[in-house]
């Protein structure tokens, strides 16, 4: 039987991937509008051929940059899913991982901070801690 408490550290999970899942989908705008900035910079009739060039290599750079932001985002989201399917199946891992992204869960003020706060409350907690070592 599932503990009480379980669910104080599976919600804040389930609410932690559909956040990181909106993270990562907001990520082409932002894309779209550093290209319109970029692009407008680059018209500018005071704009040099050195700046415009200048420009060029801070838009490509922006842009791998969001990529590499996106495939950690994936990442770190694929990481949060498996660990709420796996304390719910009760796997011992999963506990401590659940603590691992609790504690940096507490840097992201404030909804990041509340989630990790319920986070680290549940995994405490002594039923679900004998729910994951059985």
């Amino acid at each position: 039987m599932k503990p009480e408490k379980l669910s104080w550290v599976t919600i804040p999970l389930l609410i932690s991937v559909i956040l990181s899942i909106l993270g990562m989908l907001s990520l082409p705008f932002i894309g779209f509008f550093m290209n319109l900035i970029f692009g407008a910079a680059m018209n500018d009739a005071s704009t040099t051929a050195s700046d415009a060039q200048a420009l060029g290599w801070v838009k490509l750079f922006t842009g791998s940059t969001l990529w590499i932001i996106f495939f950690f985002s994936l990442a770190w989201t694929v990481f949060q899913f498996l660990t709420y399917r796996a304390i719910q199946e009760g796997k011992g891992w999963a506990r401590i991982a659940a603590i691992v992204i609790a504690i940096l869960g507490l840097l992201n003020f404030p909804v990041g901070t509340a989630l990790g706060v319920f986070m680290l409350v549940g995994a405490f907690d002594p039923a679900v801690q004998e729910y994951a070592n059985r």
